[in-house]
Parts: structure tokens; sequence; C-alpha cells
């Protein structure tokens, strides 16, 4: 049996936040979904990309793995899920928005580092294995201590991914034809501040 708050929760929602919006529920029921964007998350439970931007079901599409990274294409039999899902939502929902949203306090980033660091990335474990996609972006850090170090790298590896992304070949036809934009965002969890990548600068700018 469910447990009793996710019970009550799901009540709660279908006699409110549901009956208030079926329908909107009931058009997406009939003529499928046509979100603008791709967002690129943290399976973090504390960062809700829906909360975030205040979308409603159908507006965003939403992919989440540990770090929120994007494998470069050739990983594409290694790392299929999240290719796939970038692939699936750029070819079949014709998305031409993409969004990587980091935040601070990065597990998987900080657990990462410190595979990095200490040479553990060949450790056989699924996380591991997942956690050497960030090696590139780890070389790329300056000599700091461990704490900026581990702050530099959910930034860096979010440019990483945009690097990644921009190779695939479906998504790099976009960009070209500039009908596909790519979006890099850091959240900061306890002050709400989101920070946007800017190419030109290279840097972080807080929206």
């Amino acid at each position: 049996m469910l447990p009793k708050d996710l019970i009550d929760k799901y009540l709660n929602w279908k006699e409110n936040s549901f009956s208030k919006d079926k329908m909107h529920f009931e058009k997406l029921a009939k003529e499928g979904q046509s979100p603008e964007y791709i967002i690129i998350s943290c399976v973090d439970s504390r960062v809700d990309p829906n909360a975030i931007f205040q979308t409603k079901a159908g507006e965003i599409l939403v992919h989440r793995n540990i770090a929120n990274l994007v494998p470069p294409y050739e990983y594409l039999t290694e790392h299929s899920g999240t290719i796939a899902a970038i692939e699936f939502g750029i070819t079949a929902l014709n998305i031409k928005n993409i969004v990587i949203l980091g935040h601070s306090g990065c597990g998987g980033i900080k657990n990462g580092y410190h595979l990095c660091k200490d040479d553990k990335l060949d450790e056989n474990t699924s996380i591991a294995n997942w956690l050497k996609l960030l090696l590139p972006a780890y070389k790329k850090l300056s000599d700091q201590n461990d704490k900026d170090a581990i702050g530099s790298l959910e930034k860096i590896s979010i440019i990483t991914s945009i690097d990644n992304l921009k190779s695939y070949p479906f998504i790099k036809r976009g960009i070209e034809t500039n009908e596909i934009k790519i979006f890099g965002l850091w959240n900061d969890i306890g002050s709400g501040n989101i920070h946007a990548y800017n190419s030109k600068t290279n840097t972080f700018e807080i929206i």
C-alpha cells in the first residue's frame, strides 16, 4: 500500500490543482505534449525545475540525472539514457531550447571531485562510472582549496555539458541554423538566486 502521506498529497492535488486545470489536462491527454524547453536537472530533491519556473504540466520536458551531466555523443551506448532523452526532446518533440540547470551544494559534483582528486574513478560502481564524465571539467580547475574547487566544478561542468551538446549531430544542425539555443543556469539553493552562463564573458551572471 502506498504510504498515507503520499496518498493524502495525491488526493489533495486531485481535488484542488487538478480540478482547477481539468480542461488543460484533458487537452494534453487528447492532443499530446508540445513543451518549449528541455531541462537537464540534477536528481537532487531540493531542486525542482517546475517549481522554480512556475510551469504547468506539458510546458517543460525535464530529464534528471546525478549532477545534471550531459555525456559526449560518443558515449551513445554507455550512457544512452540521458542522450536518448535529449534526442527525443529535440527530434520527436521539436524542442528548440535546452537548459542545463546546476545548483549549489551538489552531492554528485562533490563526490565526483573527490573521485577525480583521489584517482578512484575506476571503482566498480555505477555512480563512479557515471561521474567519470566530470573528469574533463575537473582538469580545467585552477589550484584552489577543496571547497572553492567544488563550487567552481559545479559551474565548469555546466559549460562542459554545453560543449558536449553542441557536438550532438541533431543539435549541431539546429545551432548552425540558429534554430536551437542552449542555456546554462546555476541555482543557489539557499538564496533562490539563479545565475546564467554568459558565453561571451565565460562567467555566470545573476538574473
